[in-house]
Protein backbone atom coordinates (compact mmCIF):
# COMPACT_ATOMS: atom_id res chain seq x y z
CA UNK A 1 0.00 0.00 0.00
CA UNK A 2 1.48 3.64 -0.66
CA UNK A 3 0.74 5.83 1.86
CA UNK A 4 -0.14 8.56 -0.15
CA UNK A 5 -0.14 11.36 2.36
CA UNK A 6 2.94 10.75 3.67
CA UNK A 7 5.95 11.54 1.31
CA UNK A 8 8.92 9.87 1.20
CA UNK A 9 11.16 12.94 0.92
CA UNK A 10 10.44 15.67 2.98
CA UNK A 11 11.92 18.47 3.59
CA UNK A 12 12.27 19.90 7.47
CA UNK A 13 13.10 23.24 9.45
CA UNK A 14 15.90 22.09 11.82
CA UNK A 15 13.99 24.47 14.84
CA UNK A 16 10.36 23.50 13.71
CA UNK A 17 9.41 21.40 16.60
CA UNK A 18 8.62 17.27 15.97
CA UNK A 19 4.53 16.93 15.97
CA UNK A 20 5.21 13.02 15.75
CA UNK A 21 6.97 10.65 16.99
CA UNK A 22 8.51 9.77 14.38
CA UNK A 23 8.69 11.80 10.64
CA UNK A 24 7.28 10.14 7.43
CA UNK A 25 10.43 9.55 6.16
CA UNK A 26 11.11 7.86 9.23
CA UNK A 27 8.36 5.35 8.78
CA UNK A 28 9.12 5.19 5.25
CA UNK A 29 12.68 3.95 6.11
CA UNK A 30 11.68 1.15 8.96
CA UNK A 31 8.96 -0.14 6.15
CA UNK A 32 12.00 -0.74 3.71
CA UNK A 33 14.40 -2.72 5.94
CA UNK A 34 15.00 -6.22 5.48
CA UNK A 35 12.78 -9.01 7.35
CA UNK A 36 15.74 -9.80 9.55
CA UNK A 37 15.63 -6.35 10.52
CA UNK A 38 11.92 -5.92 11.12
CA UNK A 39 12.58 -9.51 12.96
CA UNK A 40 14.98 -8.86 15.65
CA UNK A 41 13.87 -5.33 16.32
CA UNK A 42 10.21 -6.81 17.11
CA UNK A 43 11.79 -9.60 19.23
CA UNK A 44 13.81 -6.70 20.98
CA UNK A 45 10.65 -4.75 21.66
CA UNK A 46 8.64 -7.77 23.16
CA UNK A 47 11.62 -8.83 24.99
CA UNK A 48 11.96 -5.40 26.97
CA UNK A 49 7.98 -5.50 27.63
CA UNK A 50 7.98 -8.56 28.72
CA UNK A 51 10.83 -7.71 31.25
CA UNK A 52 9.22 -4.98 32.48
CA UNK A 53 5.71 -4.85 32.45
CA UNK A 54 4.00 -7.44 35.13
CA UNK A 55 0.70 -8.98 33.59
CA UNK A 56 0.59 -9.28 29.95
CA UNK A 57 -1.52 -10.45 27.34
CA UNK A 58 -1.83 -10.73 23.74
CA UNK A 59 -4.78 -10.06 21.46
CA UNK A 60 -4.95 -12.46 18.10
CA UNK A 61 -7.97 -12.98 15.37
CA UNK A 62 -5.52 -15.92 14.82
CA UNK A 63 -5.17 -14.15 11.06
CA UNK A 64 -1.64 -13.80 9.42
CA UNK A 65 -0.48 -10.57 11.48
CA UNK A 66 -2.08 -12.13 14.28
CA UNK A 67 -0.35 -15.48 13.88
CA UNK A 68 3.17 -14.04 13.70
CA UNK A 69 2.80 -11.51 16.82
CA UNK A 70 1.73 -15.45 18.89
CA UNK A 71 4.53 -16.86 17.43
CA UNK A 72 7.29 -14.20 18.09
CA UNK A 73 5.96 -13.40 21.70
CA UNK A 74 5.85 -17.36 21.80
CA UNK A 75 9.21 -17.85 21.00
CA UNK A 76 10.56 -14.54 23.28
CA UNK A 77 8.41 -16.26 26.51
CA UNK A 78 10.71 -18.77 25.67
CA UNK A 79 14.10 -17.47 25.46
CA UNK A 80 13.52 -15.77 28.52
CA UNK A 81 12.08 -18.85 30.67
CA UNK A 82 8.66 -17.52 31.46
CA UNK A 83 5.18 -18.86 30.64
CA UNK A 84 3.75 -18.01 27.34
CA UNK A 85 1.65 -15.20 28.08
CA UNK A 86 -2.28 -15.34 27.70
CA UNK A 87 -3.53 -15.69 24.30
CA UNK A 88 -6.95 -13.77 23.86
CA UNK A 89 -9.53 -13.98 21.21
CA UNK A 90 -12.77 -12.36 20.57
CA UNK A 91 -15.46 -14.69 19.25
CA UNK A 92 -18.10 -12.24 17.94
CA UNK A 93 -20.32 -15.31 16.23
CA UNK A 94 -19.28 -14.04 13.38
CA UNK A 95 -16.94 -16.52 11.42
CA UNK A 96 -16.27 -19.43 9.12
CA UNK A 97 -16.29 -22.60 10.00
CA UNK A 98 -12.45 -23.10 8.64
CA UNK A 99 -11.36 -20.44 11.16
CA UNK A 100 -12.90 -22.14 14.32
CA UNK A 101 -11.32 -25.64 13.48
CA UNK A 102 -7.77 -23.13 12.86
CA UNK A 103 -8.08 -21.68 16.38
CA UNK A 104 -8.08 -25.27 17.72
CA UNK A 105 -5.58 -26.77 15.25
CA UNK A 106 -2.60 -23.72 15.19
CA UNK A 107 -3.08 -23.58 19.28
CA UNK A 108 -2.77 -27.81 19.56
CA UNK A 109 0.28 -26.86 17.15
CA UNK A 110 2.39 -24.55 19.19
CA UNK A 111 1.03 -26.10 22.93
CA UNK A 112 -0.69 -22.83 23.75
CA UNK A 113 -4.10 -24.50 24.67
CA UNK A 114 -4.06 -23.57 28.03
CA UNK A 115 -3.18 -19.79 27.89
CA UNK A 116 -5.74 -19.10 25.52
CA UNK A 117 -9.17 -17.63 26.02
CA UNK A 118 -12.21 -16.47 23.82
CA UNK A 119 -14.24 -14.07 24.96
CA UNK A 120 -18.05 -14.14 23.76
CA UNK A 121 -20.56 -11.88 23.04
CA UNK A 122 -22.17 -10.12 25.78
CA UNK A 123 -26.10 -11.23 26.39
CA UNK A 124 -29.11 -9.19 25.71
CA UNK A 125 -32.30 -8.73 27.87
CA UNK A 126 -33.65 -11.91 26.72
CA UNK A 127 -30.54 -13.98 28.02
CA UNK A 128 -29.25 -14.62 23.99
CA UNK A 129 -25.77 -13.86 23.19
CA UNK A 130 -25.62 -10.66 20.55
CA UNK A 131 -24.83 -11.08 17.41
CA UNK A 132 -24.17 -8.92 14.30
CA UNK A 133 -27.74 -9.49 13.35
CA UNK A 134 -29.32 -8.91 16.63
CA UNK A 135 -27.10 -5.36 17.07
CA UNK A 136 -28.12 -4.12 13.71
CA UNK A 137 -32.15 -4.44 14.49
CA UNK A 138 -31.19 -3.35 17.83
CA UNK A 139 -29.69 0.27 16.68
CA UNK A 140 -31.89 -0.11 13.74
CA UNK A 141 -28.98 0.39 10.69
CA UNK A 142 -26.14 -1.78 9.30
CA UNK A 143 -22.76 -0.59 10.79
CA UNK A 144 -20.62 1.76 9.31
CA UNK A 145 -17.15 3.45 10.61
CA UNK A 146 -18.19 6.54 8.65
CA UNK A 147 -21.58 6.78 10.74
CA UNK A 148 -19.93 6.29 14.16
CA UNK A 149 -19.33 9.70 16.40
CA UNK A 150 -16.95 10.39 19.56
CA UNK A 151 -18.94 9.92 22.47
CA UNK A 152 -18.41 9.01 26.08
CA UNK A 153 -19.61 6.34 27.61
CA UNK A 154 -19.41 5.45 31.24
CA UNK A 155 -15.55 6.79 32.53
CA UNK A 156 -13.97 5.73 29.16
CA UNK A 157 -14.55 6.99 25.68
CA UNK A 158 -15.35 5.04 22.40
CA UNK A 159 -14.30 6.95 19.39
CA UNK A 160 -15.48 6.24 15.85
CA UNK A 161 -16.36 2.42 16.59
CA UNK A 162 -19.13 0.77 14.77
CA UNK A 163 -21.89 -0.37 17.26
CA UNK A 164 -21.66 -4.09 16.88
CA UNK A 165 -17.63 -4.02 17.31
CA UNK A 166 -18.23 -2.05 20.70
CA UNK A 167 -20.80 -4.54 21.31
CA UNK A 168 -19.51 -7.63 20.31
CA UNK A 169 -15.28 -7.05 20.93
CA UNK A 170 -14.83 -4.56 23.11
CA UNK A 171 -17.84 -4.85 26.21
CA UNK A 172 -16.32 -8.25 26.98
CA UNK A 173 -13.33 -7.84 27.82
CA UNK A 174 -13.71 -4.39 29.13
CA UNK A 175 -16.19 -6.13 31.59
CA UNK A 176 -13.77 -8.72 32.76
CA UNK A 177 -10.42 -6.44 32.83
CA UNK A 178 -13.12 -4.08 35.29
CA UNK A 179 -13.63 -7.12 37.16
CA UNK A 180 -10.55 -8.01 38.18
CA UNK A 181 -8.90 -6.52 41.72
CA UNK A 182 -6.27 -3.92 41.53
CA UNK A 183 -3.57 -6.53 42.45
CA UNK A 184 -4.65 -8.80 39.56
CA UNK A 185 -4.69 -6.22 36.46
CA UNK A 186 -3.08 -6.91 33.20
CA UNK A 187 -0.39 -3.78 32.72
CA UNK A 188 0.44 -4.38 28.91
CA UNK A 189 -0.78 -5.84 26.09
CA UNK A 190 0.21 -6.76 22.12
CA UNK A 191 -1.80 -5.91 18.75
CA UNK A 192 -0.85 -7.04 15.71
CA UNK A 193 -1.60 -3.74 13.71
CA UNK A 194 0.63 -2.73 10.72
CA UNK A 195 0.97 0.69 9.36
CA UNK A 196 0.63 -0.78 5.95
CA UNK A 197 -2.75 -1.70 6.55
CA UNK A 198 -4.44 1.41 6.21
CA UNK A 199 -3.70 5.72 6.45
CA UNK A 200 -5.24 5.62 9.92
CA UNK A 201 -3.09 2.71 11.04
CA UNK A 202 0.16 4.51 9.61
CA UNK A 203 -0.85 8.14 11.54
CA UNK A 204 -1.20 5.93 14.52
CA UNK A 205 2.70 4.64 14.28
CA UNK A 206 3.34 8.08 13.19
CA UNK A 207 2.00 9.43 16.29
CA UNK A 208 2.99 7.00 19.02
CA UNK A 209 5.05 4.85 17.51
CA UNK A 210 5.01 1.26 18.89
CA UNK A 211 4.26 1.46 22.35
CA UNK A 212 2.09 3.99 23.89
CA UNK A 213 -0.24 4.35 26.80
CA UNK A 214 -3.92 3.99 26.14
CA UNK A 215 -5.76 6.51 28.51
CA UNK A 216 -9.13 5.65 26.96
CA UNK A 217 -11.52 2.78 25.40
CA UNK A 218 -10.51 0.35 28.54
CA UNK A 219 -11.54 0.71 32.32
CA UNK A 220 -7.93 1.48 33.53
CA UNK A 221 -4.83 2.75 31.97
CA UNK A 222 -2.67 0.31 30.09
CA UNK A 223 0.52 0.35 28.01
CA UNK A 224 -0.28 -1.46 24.34
CA UNK A 225 1.78 -2.29 21.89
CA UNK A 226 2.15 -3.15 18.74
CA UNK A 227 5.48 -4.82 17.16
CA UNK A 228 4.44 -5.72 13.61
CA UNK A 229 4.27 -2.01 12.79
CA UNK A 230 6.43 -1.68 10.46
CA UNK A 231 6.10 -5.57 8.87
CA UNK A 232 4.67 -5.19 5.17
CA UNK A 233 2.79 -8.16 3.94
CA UNK A 234 5.77 -9.90 2.45
CA UNK A 235 7.29 -10.06 5.56
CA UNK A 236 4.28 -11.84 7.33
CA UNK A 237 4.25 -14.41 4.50
CA UNK A 238 8.24 -14.78 4.66
CA UNK A 239 7.73 -15.28 8.19
CA UNK A 240 4.73 -18.09 7.75
CA UNK A 241 7.78 -19.92 5.18
CA UNK A 242 10.90 -19.78 7.40
CA UNK A 243 8.80 -21.05 10.54
CA UNK A 244 6.99 -23.44 8.54
CA UNK A 245 3.61 -22.50 10.55
CA UNK A 246 0.37 -23.94 9.54
CA UNK A 247 -1.69 -21.39 7.56
CA UNK A 248 -5.69 -20.26 7.90
CA UNK A 249 -7.79 -22.20 5.42
CA UNK A 250 -10.33 -19.08 5.59
CA UNK A 251 -8.12 -17.05 3.17
CA UNK A 252 -8.33 -19.71 0.07
CA UNK A 253 -11.29 -20.87 0.85
CA UNK A 254 -13.60 -17.48 0.92
CA UNK A 255 -10.71 -16.07 -1.27
CA UNK A 256 -10.57 -12.93 1.48
CA UNK A 257 -7.11 -11.13 1.92
CA UNK A 258 -8.09 -9.82 5.67
CA UNK A 259 -9.73 -11.40 8.64
CA UNK A 260 -12.65 -10.15 10.65
CA UNK A 261 -16.14 -10.46 11.09
CA UNK A 262 -17.13 -12.66 8.38
CA UNK A 263 -20.28 -10.46 7.15
CA UNK A 264 -18.98 -6.82 8.33
CA UNK A 265 -20.39 -4.04 6.11
CA UNK A 266 -18.73 -1.49 7.96
CA UNK A 267 -15.57 -1.64 6.27
CA UNK A 268 -15.42 0.52 2.78
CA UNK A 269 -15.56 -2.52 0.14
CA UNK A 270 -17.67 -4.92 1.92
CA UNK A 271 -19.72 -5.61 -1.00
CA UNK A 272 -17.06 -7.09 -2.96
CA UNK A 273 -15.57 -8.76 -0.80
CA UNK A 274 -18.63 -11.11 0.02
CA UNK A 275 -19.10 -11.48 -3.80
CA UNK A 276 -15.80 -12.67 -4.34
CA UNK A 277 -16.77 -15.96 -2.13
CA UNK A 278 -17.15 -18.64 -4.03
CA UNK A 279 -18.78 -20.61 -1.14
CA UNK A 280 -22.96 -20.30 -0.06
CA UNK A 281 -21.45 -18.72 3.26
CA UNK A 282 -20.19 -15.72 1.79
CA UNK A 283 -23.52 -15.44 -0.52
CA UNK A 284 -25.89 -15.80 2.50
CA UNK A 285 -24.33 -12.84 4.12
CA UNK A 286 -24.23 -10.33 1.72
CA UNK A 287 -27.60 -11.31 0.87
CA UNK A 288 -28.78 -11.04 4.41
CA UNK A 289 -27.02 -7.06 4.89
CA UNK A 290 -28.63 -6.11 1.53
CA UNK A 291 -32.14 -7.21 2.74
CA UNK A 292 -31.53 -5.13 6.49
CA UNK A 293 -30.30 -2.21 4.36
CA UNK A 294 -33.72 -2.36 2.46
CA UNK A 295 -35.44 -1.98 5.45
CA UNK A 296 -33.09 0.80 7.21
CA UNK A 297 -31.06 2.56 4.45
CA UNK A 298 -32.35 3.26 1.35
CA UNK A 299 -30.04 5.40 0.06
CA UNK A 300 -26.56 3.19 1.42
CA UNK A 301 -28.65 0.22 -0.32
CA UNK A 302 -28.63 2.22 -3.70
CA UNK A 303 -24.55 2.68 -3.28
CA UNK A 304 -24.12 -1.22 -2.60
CA UNK A 305 -26.57 -1.63 -5.43
CA UNK A 306 -24.38 0.46 -7.75
CA UNK A 307 -21.19 -1.04 -6.18
CA UNK A 308 -21.92 -4.45 -7.13
CA UNK A 309 -23.30 -4.04 -9.96
CA UNK A 310 -20.34 -1.84 -11.89
CA UNK A 311 -18.31 -5.28 -10.30
CA UNK A 312 -20.25 -7.68 -12.04
CA UNK A 313 -19.86 -5.75 -15.24
CA UNK A 314 -16.15 -5.09 -14.72
CA UNK A 315 -14.24 -7.46 -12.72
CA UNK A 316 -12.64 -10.72 -13.82
CA UNK A 317 -12.57 -12.20 -10.43
CA UNK A 318 -15.80 -14.08 -10.58
CA UNK A 319 -17.52 -16.86 -12.84
CA UNK A 320 -20.35 -16.00 -15.25
CA UNK A 321 -22.12 -17.94 -12.95
CA UNK A 322 -21.33 -16.11 -9.85
CA UNK A 323 -22.16 -12.38 -12.03
CA UNK A 324 -25.56 -14.32 -12.73
CA UNK A 325 -26.26 -15.15 -9.15
CA UNK A 326 -25.42 -11.95 -7.70
CA UNK A 327 -27.95 -10.41 -10.85
CA UNK A 328 -30.78 -12.47 -9.84
CA UNK A 329 -29.95 -11.97 -6.12
CA UNK A 330 -30.02 -7.88 -6.72
CA UNK A 331 -33.27 -7.90 -8.66
CA UNK A 332 -34.88 -9.75 -5.87
CA UNK A 333 -34.20 -7.69 -3.08
CA UNK A 334 -35.08 -4.49 -5.08
CA UNK A 335 -35.25 -4.89 -8.84
CA UNK A 336 -36.55 -1.10 -9.24
CA UNK A 337 -33.39 0.29 -8.17
CA UNK A 338 -31.13 -1.86 -9.92
CA UNK A 339 -29.57 -0.03 -13.19
CA UNK A 340 -32.30 2.73 -13.39
CA UNK A 341 -32.47 4.50 -10.10
CA UNK A 342 -29.35 5.21 -9.29
CA UNK A 343 -29.58 9.36 -9.97
CA UNK A 344 -32.82 10.02 -7.49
Amino acid sequence: MSLRIFPEKRLIPEKKPKTFVLFPYELHAKMRGTFEEKEEESIRLIKGHLEHYTKCYVASSHGKDSIVLVHLIWRVCKELDIPMIDVWLNHTLNVYKEEKAYWDAFNKWLDIENCFRIFYPPEDENGHMYTVWSVAKKVGHLPNFRRTARKVTGSYKESNIPECCKILKKDSINAFLKSLPKDQRYDCHFIGTRAQESQIRSLGVLQRCRSYLIKSRRPYPMQAVTPLSFWKAVDVLEYFHRYIIPQNPTYSVHNIDRMGCASCPAHKNWETRLARDPTEEGFGMLKQNLKILAKTDVPRLKNSIKTLDNYIFTTNEITQSQKNRLTMMLQEIDGRILLTDYTS
